[in-house]
């Protein structure tokens, strides 16, 4: 039996998106630029999505995953067609540059978008953000994707053993990472993708998240209600004045305990429609942002002149929205239900 959505978390991914789309595009923005110490580390943003991603996989599946062929089919149905068509559409733009503005496409930029083709572009600190940047977090979720039947077998059959685990991977994660920060001295791009983008850095916080899920069980057959509004301001203090360590998951704990409260408590605010609708959408903002605001960027100027960045970057923003609620309807809704039908009689 399937599962409901979630619709408070549905709602936060949403958020999520935006703040990454605010990290790259418009921290100068005003009045974004009044909240600096908090937006200039958004990036975290990723990190909430790959503790929820946890969380809610193991909530989905934990009772009801049957054929490893049938899960992995699913998860290339929700994943793999708007990431290739962003992917797509950001070489088009490079390839049109290439041929009407001598944009030189040299080898790296070849063998970054293979990579990118086959999700195993974080795997090479060198490629892990050429061509379309975001697209470095799917590699990483595509690790944690063919690996969880195997993490959810133990999280099933040996839950304490499933704990040792991931406390022992997260502890070691943090550990290493912030070695790694201390003796980063940022003359070298690719240790600074080693640290920050390759998947084996991320898979702690995956693990945490599923770990949550049984939190959740806890806390919700025994009715304690915990207070994410409260959570989330805690989590924006410690964003705004916290050294910058918190990329690999040193926050999944706090983090997680905000998941579980909204998942718990169910905000009324949180379960508004189009605050859901934005959640649901949230995976076309996150991907497409690099491609819509190169094609945005061009066409603005051809129809408006150069506007000022704040209005650039407000009218992106809505260009993007608009067209991820489209490649939503058009493109991720109906080729998931028919990846997902294919073998069925």
């Amino acid at each position: 039996m399937k599962k409901q959505q979630i619709n408070a978390l549905t709602a936060t991914r949403g958020f999520a998106a935006l703040l990454i789309v605010i990290f790259h595009f418009g921290l100068e923005r005003f009045p974004i630029n009044a909240m600096q110490p908090f937006f200039t580390k958004g990036n975290i943003a990723v990190s909430y999505f790959f503790v929820l991603s946890g969380f809610i996989m193991c909530w989905t599946y934990q009772d009801r995953l049957t054929s490893y062929s049938d899960y992995i089919k699913r998860r290339v149905a929700r994943i793999v067609p708007l990431y290739w068509f962003a992917l797509a559409a950001y070489v088009s733009f490079f390839i049109w540059q290439h041929f009407h503005h001598a944009l030189v496409l040299d080898a790296d930029f070849r063998i970054a978008a293979l990579l990118n083709i086959v999700f195993l572009q974080s795997y090479f600190p060198h490629y892990a953000l050429l061509v379309n940047g975001p697209g470095w977090s799917l590699s990483v979720e595509m690790l944690f994707y063919l690996t969880f039947p195997f993490f959810l077998a133990i999280y099933n059959k040996h839950l304490r053993w499933f704990y040792v685990i991931t406390i022992t991977v997260f502890a070691l994660s943090q550990v290493a990472h912030i070695y790694f920060v201390l003796h980063d001295n940022g003359s070298n791009d690719n240790w600074h993708n080693f640290i920050y983008y390759h998947p084996l850095w991320h898979i702690n916080e995956f693990l945490f998240g599923m770990m949550g899920c049984h939190w959740f069980d806890v806390l919700k057959q025994r009715h304690q209600w915990l207070f994410p509004f409260l959570l989330f301001a805690l989590i924006t203090v410690i964003i705004m004045y916290a050294p910058p360590v918190f990329h690999n998951g040193l926050m999944a704990p706090l983090v997680l305990l905000f998941i579980i409260a909204v998942a718990v408590k169910q905000p009324r605010i949180l379960g508004w429609k189009p605050l859901v609708f934005l959640g649901e959408i949230s995976y076309g903002i996150y991907i497409l942002q690099f491609p819509v605001y190169a094609y945005w960027e061009k066409l603005s100027d051809k129809l408006f002149g150069d506007l000022n960045t704040n209005t650039f970057f407000y009218s992106y923003v809505i260009v993007l929205i608009a067209v991820s609620a489209i490649c939503y309807s058009v493109i991720e809704q109906p080729l998931r239900r028919k990846i997902n039908a294919l073998g069925k009689k």
